[in-house]
């Protein structure tokens, strides 16, 4: 997520130069070959109807999932139930769930959550344990509720509705087992998945409305009542799903390597830019991060132009953006940070929870580094933040530190990249951190696989670890 300004005070927002700009970097990464997804991940089936109202979103979900370690009940996170968004209203209620085919009384855990709600927490359990290899599918029930006017992923105002992270998401994590770190009263992602196989993707709407989704669209069918229709998607590896749903205007583009950008925003919202200007912005993103990283990792990306959203948040494949004009301060870069995000957090994935600097550092560095845009001189961190790049989101909701957010893992975190860059050379950087794209797509990568992708670089791990982004 992106709040340029509120979240990083010490960046200057006229950037007067660069230090190992993209131009002395390695050839381009098209030649990169990533990792497949695992075969057996998970695989789910998900539906969504809104022809009740667009403050409230019925839904239901299949999960077929495999284990690779014994485990006795499946975990899943309720992320809508994070205080901010419960603070304005929103939540995520459960209403069913069953395990192979039979019904099972949930448990719930805060785990961070307002205790208003049922927390974000959900556990099932199973009635005999799953050994590795081991197979089941559960089903889930829940009403998403929406407040208006909501400066956060989910939300709705006039004809319009928008949410992402709005489900109950399984929370494994592979080799690792459950992730039950807590939600945090801090803004930002703290979400942790694994990448699953969005089987199917359904939005029930009514039928004058237009549907942004995630992944391939499969085209519009006649809805289960006169006056609504299904839109439906599926992709082969995602770790979430954002919906944008409404009066919409819209426009596609295909864009180099067989990328189709899909962009809409609201009818009835003053033009504040020409969508074709936001795809030209979008498409120079794309093609720059693609050339510093290596092939945008999925066959779409679905961007939404929303009048709520605070600045920019990504998920797998698609994006929310304020709908901001050419020529605003920190357009590009939040653009340029965003569609950064499709790789670090989308196609290498991380605990954005214990972990927030392996997405956010990493996409400061990349926007940074794809705009011509590393400061000379870097920016200044306040005290209590420095060293402490590698923190979690519950260490930077604490209150002496929390609008130090910002500032200790985006800015701090990004030249912390840039002075290890220029200590190896930015050719050899720029390969290891290929690489390291390269074999961690599709898994959820940790500091110490970050620290292994650059052990033949003595220097770079010098400047992680006085930075606080990895241990000894």
């Amino acid at each position: 997520m992106t709040r340029l300004h509120s979240l990083l005070p010490g960046l200057p927002l006229v950037l007067i130069g660069c230090i190992g700009c993209t131009s002395d970097a390695a050839a381009p990464a098209a030649d990169i070959t990533y990792a497949l997804p695992q075969p057996d991940r998970p695989v789910v089936d998900l539906r969504f109807d809104l022809t009740t109202g667009l403050d409230s979103v019925e839904g239901d979900m299949t999960v077929e999932f495999t284990a690779d370690r014994r485990v006795c009940e499946l975990v899943f996170r309720l992320w809508a139930n994070k205080p901010q968004l419960v603070s304005a209203g929103n939540e995520l209620e459960v209403t069913a769930t069953s395990v192979a085919g039979r019904a099972v009384r949930p448990r719930y855990s805060p785990a961070g959550a307002p205790a208003s709600t049922q927390g974000s927490l959900l556990r099932l359990p199973l009635r005999h344990c799953l050994p590795p290899g081991g197979h089941i599918t559960a089903e889930v029930g829940f009403v998403l509720h929406l407040a208006e006017h909501t400066a956060e992923r989910i939300g709705w105002s006039d004809d319009l509705a928008w949410f992402g992270t709005g489900f109950p998401m399984l929370a494994w994590q592979r080799g690792q087992g459950w992730a039950t770190n807590p939600v945090v009263n801090q803004f930002g992602e703290m979400t942790s998945s694994d990448e699953f196989r969005l089987r199917s993707l359904e939005v029930v709407v009514p039928e004058s409305y237009e549907v942004l989704g995630t992944g391939e669209p499969l085209g519009r069918e006649d809805g289960p009542l006169v006056g609504t229709a299904v839109e439906r998607f599926r992709a082969e590896s995602v770790r979430d799903v954002a919906v944008t749903v409404g009066e919409l205007e819209t426009y596609e583009r295909e864009l180099p390597g067989g990328v189709t950008v899909h962009l809409g925003r609201p009818s009835s919202t003053g033009a504040v830019m020409a969508l074709d200007s936001w795809a030209d912005e979008v498409e120079r993103a794309v093609v720059d991060t693609a050339a510093q990283l290596g092939p945008y990792p999925y066959p779409d990306l679905w961007v939404s132009l929303l009048p709520d959203c605070p600045s920019g948040i990504e998920f797998p494949g698609a994006i929310q953006f304020r709908d901001l004009p050419v020529g605003a301060e920190a357009f590009s870069l939040l653009v340029s940070h965003e569609v950064a995000h499709m790789w670090f957090y989308g196609l290498v994935g991380n605990n954005q929870g214990t972990s927030p600097w392996l997405d956010e550092a990493l996409a400061t560095y990349t926007q940074q580094l794809v705009d011509d845009a590393i400061p000379v001189v870097a920016p200044l961190t306040p005290g209590r933040v420095q060293g402490h790049v590698g923190q979690s989101m519950a260490w930077y909701a604490r209150p002496v530190v929390r609008r130090f957010y910002g500032a200790g893992v985006y800015g701090q975190g990004a030249a912390m990249l840039a002075e290890a860059r220029t200590a190896v050379g930015s050719e050899t950087f720029d390969r290891l951190l290929r690489e390291y794209v390269a074999e961690q797509a599709h898994r959820i990568a940790t500091p110490t696989d970050f620290a292994t992708a650059f052990a033949d670089a003595p220097e770079a791990l010098e400047i992680l670890r006085e930075y606080g982004a990895i241990g000894e």
